[in-house]
């Protein structure tokens, strides 16, 4: 009797873990469909699988989500999915923006070497917008990252956060790994703002030292040094160029 309690005990803990992560991963927000259409729906983020909403979305209507604060019941069916070729992006109800791009990775790691549909997460806008892509996961290893071995979902997760592809786009077809680009291209036509960066005033060339370089990845202080100068690109009214 005390094992059957036990087993009971434990089922009703997995339910109620499962409950609790599915509310934490799914957000509100606004999808762009084609030719102007908009649709609520919760989307889910889950950035230890970030292929799930950069290369596809899962997604639940309002309706089933009311029905799953009730119940606490995610059931499969409730949830739909949706490839990237449907929508043009979407804005999460905290500010986050998700756009649709074509991308090539010239590496021939992250995806195939033909251009691909992807949903990255937008983090510039302008002139010069700027991406994030994230490592696809199968979960526990990363297969980028010299197959790299996590020993709990909060690692992966971190490393995954903390270990990322920029991506920038202004003239060309296709974004481009910020990494193999030659950054004068795209700044060059804004006196104020090469010299910003050629005194290092947004700190970006700190970042070019032997302990910072990762290949085709970024950190978040790459990141932060890198948007200081594209914010400033794009807030300049083109009085400086």
């Amino acid at each position: 009797m005390k094992n059957a309690y036990a087993i009971l005990a434990g089922v009703f803990f997995l339910f109620c873990t499962a409950g609790i992560q599915a509310q934490g991963l799914y957000h509100k927000g606004t999808l762009q469909l084609k030719k102007g259409k908009e649709k609520e729906v919760y989307i889910e983020i889950d950035f230890g699988f970030p292929q799930r909403f950069q290369q596809g979305i899962t997604y639940v209507e309002p309706k089933d989500w009311a029905k799953y604060q009730k119940t606490g019941k995610l059931k499969g069916k409730m949830k739909q999915k949706m490839e990237p070729k449907h929508f043009e992006s979407f804005t999460l109800e905290d500010g986050r923006v998700f756009e649709t791009i074509w991308y090539t990775d010239l590496t021939g790691r992250a995806i195939k070497m033909i251009p691909k549909r992807m949903t990255l997460q937008r983090i510039a806008d302008g002139p010069i917008k700027v991406y994030k892509l994230y490592s696809r996961t199968t979960g526990k290893i990363n297969h980028e990252l010299a197959d790299y071995v996590m020993g709990k979902r909060e690692d992966l997760v971190n490393y995954i956060q903390n270990n990322f592809q920029l991506l920038i786009h202004k003239h060309s077809k296709h974004p481009k790994n910020v990494q193999q680009i030659n950054l004068l291209n795209y700044i060059g036509d804004n006196a104020r703002v090469k010299e910003n960066y050629d005194k290092n005033h947004y700190g970006l060339r700190d970042q070019f030292s032997a302990e910072h370089k990762m290949g085709i990845y970024v950190g978040k202080e790459y990141e932060a040094a890198f948007l200081r100068l594209v914010n400033d690109y794009n807030g300049d009214t083109g009085a400086a160029r």
